[in-house]
C-alpha cells in the first residue's frame, strides 16, 4: 500500500539530501520510470512539490513515463543519463508495467525480467534500483512478497514492504535483506489540494503524499487509531445492528460535517475483525464474544 507515493517521497529526499527521520540520505539524481499510470505520478509529484517546499523545475528528478521494453530501450536510458549526469537512485514504478514476458508466475521469465531490471545498476553512477511491485493476490501481512515466480525474489537484494494502518504507512523489509537490518520507518499519507491541481472546471483535485514520522508522531497517530477502534467497539455495542452509516454520525465522522464518512468506518471495522473482535453477519458488522468482552472492559475504565 502506498507504493507510488513512497517512490516519490523517497525520490524528492534523496534529489535534496533531506533526512528521512533520523536517517541520513546522501543527495543525487534521480531517474523516474513512471510505467504506471504517468499521469497520477505527475499529479502525484506536483502534489508532492507543494507539501515538500521543492520547485519542480530545478529539484534533480527526471522522469521517464511510458510502458517500453527495458531490453530494446536500454540505450535510450542510458544515453538519457549520459546527458543528465551520474544517477543515485533509479525508480521502476512498476515491475508488471515493463514486464515483457507472458506468465507472471513463470520463473524463468520472471528471472529473466528481475535480471533484465538489475542492469540498470550499470547505468552512469551505478544507482540503487528501487522497483515497485504488486504483492502476490490475497497478499497477508506475513506474506508480503512480490506478484509472480520466486526467482524474481531470489534476485534482488532486498524485498521492501509497505503496509498501512490509517494514515500511516510502515516501510519495512520481508523475506530478504542483504544488509544490515534497520527499524520500521513510519509515514504519514496526507490528501492535500494544491492550486497547480486543477480539473477542467477550475476545481482542486486532491491528491496524496507522504511524509515521515518521528516516533513520537508514530506513537501519538498509533493511540489516534487505537481510539478509533475503542469508539467504534462501543457503538457496534451501544446499538443493535447498526450500519456503518449510523455509526459514522453517532461519532460525527462526516465529510464536510454533512455526509456520513462511511469509508473511515469500514476501516476501523476491519482492522477489529482482523483483531478477532467483530464480524460480519447478514450485511452488519457485529461483535464477536471476545470483542463483547473488550467492549465491556472499555465501558469499566
Amino acid at each position: 500500500t502506498g507504493k507510488t507515493v513512497i517512490a516519490l517521497m523517497l525520490s524528492a529526499h534523496v534529489a535534496l539530501g533531506r533526512a528521512i527521520g533520523e536517517a541520513f540520505v546522501e543527495k543525487g539524481r534521480v531517474l523516474y520510470l513512471a510505467g504506471e499510470n504517468p499521469d497520477d505520478v505527475r499529479m502525484r509529484w506536483l502534489a508532492a512539490a507543494d507539501k515538500l517546499g521543492f520547485d519542480i523545475e530545478t529539484i534533480d528528478v527526471h522522469f521517464l513515463p511510458g510502458v517500453f521494453k527495458i531490453s530494446e530501450i536500454y540505450a535510450r536510458i542510458h544515453a538519457e543519463v549520459t546527458k543528465i549526469g551520474p544517477v543515485a537512485l533509479v525508480v521502476v514504478d512498476t515491475s508488471a508495467a515493463y514486464y515483457e514476458g507472458d506468465d507472471e508466475n513463470a520463473n524463468v521469465q520472471m528471472g529473466v525480467h528481475a535480471r533484465r531490471l538489475r542492469s540498470l545498476v550499470t547505468l552512469p553512477g551505478e544507482p540503487c534500483v528501487l522497483i515497485a511491485c504488486h504483492p502476490v493476490k490475497n497478499a497477508t501481512a506475513d506474506n508480503m512478497v512480490p506478484k509472480g515466480g520466486g526467482s524474481f525474489l531470489n534476485e534482488v537484494d532486498g524485498n521492501l514492504t509497505c503496509s498501512k494502518v490509517d494514515s500511516v504507512v510502515t516501510l519495512h523489509w520481508q523475506g530478504k535483506y542483504r544488509g544490515p537490518d534497520f527499524a520500521p520507518i513510519p509515514f504519514e499519507l496526507h490528501t492535500v489540494t494544491t492550486d497547480l491541481l486543477r480539473d477542467s472546471k477550475g476545481r482542486l483535485i486532491p491528491s496524496v503524499v507522504a511524509t515521515p514520522l518521528s516516533e513520537k508522531e508514530r506513537g501519538e497517530a498509533e493511540a489516534g487509531s487505537r481510539m478509533d477502534e475503542d469508539r467504534v467497539l462501543l457503538t457496534i455495542a451501544g446499538g443493535d445492528r447498526r450500519s456503518l452509516s449510523d455509526i459514522a454520525m453517532l461519532l460525527n465522522w462526516t465529510i464536510k460535517g454533512v455526509k456520513p464518512n462511511k469509508a473511515k468506518v469500514q476501516r476501523v471495522a476491519e482492522r477489529l475483525k482482523k483483531s478477532k473482535l467483530a464480524k460480519s453477519e447478514r450485511g452488519a458488522v457485529v461483535l464477536t464474544p471476545a470483542g463483547k468482552e473488550e467492549a465491556a472492559r472499555l465501558k469499566d475504565l
